[in-house]
This record gives C-alpha cells, structure tokens and sequence, in this order.
C-alpha cells in the first residue's frame, strides 16, 4: 500500500508522542512492505528519509497552534489531491477534512484520523465554534475514526453518536527500549511527561514525597520533559525540593536509560488519553504509578506491574509509591511489566493491527483494563 501520515508537527522540531508515532509505525509499515510518506510542517522546510520512510516538510507560517494547523490543512490538501495514496491517516482535524476533501477524487482511498487527546463536544465548544465545527465534520465524513484508548474512545459515541471508532494506540520497540542493567543506588521515581502541566500532577508528586521518605530516607524524585516546573517546585516543602532533580527534555537516545534505572516511573495525571513514556517505562522494566482518572490506568495490572491511586490525593499517592517501589524490589517484575507490553510491539503487535484496519478488516486492538492486585 501507499501510505500517506499527516500531521502539522514534525520529529524531530517537536519531539512528543504523536511525532514519535507516525515516525516509528511509518517504519513498521516500510519493513512489511509499504511505502510512507509523512506530510507535515516546520520552521526548517525541505525533505529527508528516516527508516525508509519519506518526510516532506511544507514551510511553517504561523506560530500559533490554531492558526497553524488551519494553514497546514489548507496547504496539504493539493498534496493530498495529487497523490496517489492508498490510505491517508491523520493526526489533526484540519488536516483530516483536506484528506476527506480529497478522498472525493479518489473514492477508492481510505481515509483515517487519530485523534490524540479526547473527543469531547465541551471541550472543543469552549476552544471555539471553528474548531467544534471542524471536529464534527471529521467525525461524520472520516472512514475510520480512533482514538489512542479505550478511556478516549468511550467518548466518540457519548459525545457525537459515533459507535464504529477504534483504538490505536501508541507502541514501543523492545530492542530500543530495555532494562538497564542496574537500577539506581536508592529508589527513585521519575516522572516524564510535561513539566507545566498542572493536569499531570506534579504538585501532588512533590506533595507526597515527603510522606514517601517516611519509609524510604533515600528517596529522589527525578522530573523528565519538557516545560519549566520552578513554579511547583517554589510552591513546594523544602524537603522535597531537596529530593527533586529536573532532567530536562534530554537526548531522545537516552530516555530510555533514564525509564530504565528509575526505580518506578509516576503520572499522577487526570484525562490523559494515553502514555507513550508509560508504555516504554513497562518496556524498559519499569512499575508504573498512575491514577484512576484517565486512560493510563489500563496498561497496569495492580500488584503486578505497578499500582493506581486516586488523584489529587498526596498520601494516596505515597502509598502508591511505596507499594511501586516494592515491586521493583521484586526479581519477577521486570519480565513481568516487559511481557505486558508485548501487544505493543511497533513491528510485531501494532503494524499488523493497523495494516488490517487500512484493508477494511473489522479487528479490534486488545485493551484491557488494571486488573487486581494479586
């Protein structure tokens, strides 16, 4: 097949979850045969091949996010019209009405959309009437609508009526992404994910730190991502300023080192529709810590490859922490948390799946939600 990804953004100028995703199931999709191209836009424009898949970058003219995403969609859309593809598969809703506009001189091409947060009717009222008028639109004339979770996709019918939405899902590549050979000296939680955030939790992190150094003196707290926390960290105790490092963003090459000597890694997040640093913490090894509010609680099996607690809750969390940094202790959770990935898979697990979404077939992605605990 020929295969066309879209997206506004692109790796490595932005270096997020969706960037990854089109990049690394673009190449899983070459090995199996395919040709991808990725169409997409930033401040350095031109063309270059990754992996044997194709990136043509159109010139970026606008620096806010609306506005910009409005323009590429205008942009792509000859692109999309003079392109043979088979499939076309988006990762933004203004991209995806160029690619059903153009689905129209070519019937017999596919069109797709993942949407990567929640398809949620108030939220994009509150964003403003262009763009809840765009997202219906996609909803009504994609072919194939999914979202990133089962939490996300629970949505699409709640919210515009639409009941044939799929999952796809982030993946992870095993050998990319391991357990190191030793975890650090003392325990240590690491928390990657965007550093501003208030949604992500970190006020409630560092609020529980303390009560976590109750059992364990040694406790650290390392800060992975983008964005500035000085805020949160102003705002917090003394004592868990002390116990706090930010990491910063990093080398891409080098995330995995740090999913793979932390002791747990912790999103004590609410409404996320997914967790690309979650899955590749599990395949380094990793136990998760996670809330109840969101789709992360579905990749963890309490007791067995992490724990969950309510959010917004500092002694819950700590509770969950302490419980984390057990399983780590433990010699069978390493296997145990890499084995829970294993659907994830870029080239084994999701290439597949998404290769039969593309023909037409009638699959449906294994979720599953936290199991109990043991």
């Amino acid at each position: 097949m020929r295969i066309a990804f879209t997206h506004a953004f692109c790796w490595p100028e932005v270096r997020r979850g969706a960037e990854r995703f089109i990049q690394q199931l673009g190449a899983a999709l070459v090995e199996r045969g395919h040709e991808v191209t990725i169409l997409s836009s930033g401040w350095a424009s031109g063309s270059d091949v990754l992996d044997g898949v194709t990136t043509v970058r159109l010139p970026r003219k606008r620096d806010d996010q609306y506005g910009h995403e409005a323009d590429f969609g205008r942009r792509v859309l000859p692109r999309l019209l003079l392109g043979r593809y088979d499939v076309v598969h988006s990762m933004g809703r203004r991209d995806a009405l160029a690619s059903i506009r153009a689905a129209r001189v070519h019937p017999r091409r596919r069109t797709v959309i993942t949407d990567l947060g929640l398809p949620s009717r108030s939220y994009w009222d509150s964003v403003g009437p262009n763009e809840a008028r765009a997202v219906e639109r996609v909803v009504k004339g994609i072919d194939v609508y999914s979202c990133m979770s089962r939490y996300a996709l629970d949505y699409l019918p709640r919210e515009y009526g639409r009941h044939d939405g799929v999952v796809i899902p982030g993946g992870v590549s095993l050998e990319g992404f391991a357990p190191a050979a030793t975890r650090a000296e003392h325990p240590t939680l690491l928390f990657s994910g965007a550093l501003d955030e208030p949604r992500k939790g970190i006020p409630t992190l560092l609020a529980a730190l303390p009560i976590v150094a109750e059992r364990e003196p040694d406790v650290r707290l390392w800060l992975s991502g983008p964005g500035d926390p000085v805020p949160f960290l102003d705002a917090a105790s003394v004592e868990a300023r002390a116990r706090t490092e930010v990491l910063g963003v990093g080398d891409a090459s080098g995330q995995g080192d740090r999913y793979g000597t932390a002791w747990t890694t912790c999103l004590p997040s609410v409404a996320d529709s997914f967790g690309m640093a979650l899955i590749e913490s599990l395949a380094c090894g990793t136990p998760l810590v996670v809330t109840t509010d969101g789709a992360p609680q579905e990749l963890v099996t309490e007791g067995v490859t992490g724990e969950i607690c309510e959010p917004g809750d500092p002694a819950g969390l700590a509770a969950a922490c302490l419980r984390a940094i057990a399983l780590a202790r433990a010699p069978e959770t390493a296997d145990a948390c890499r084995s829970s990935v294993a659907r994830f898979e870029w080239r084994t697990g999701l290439a597949p799946y998404v290769e039969a979404l593309y023909r037409g077939e009638a699959v449906e992605w294994p979720t599953r939600t936290g199991a109990a605990r043991r």
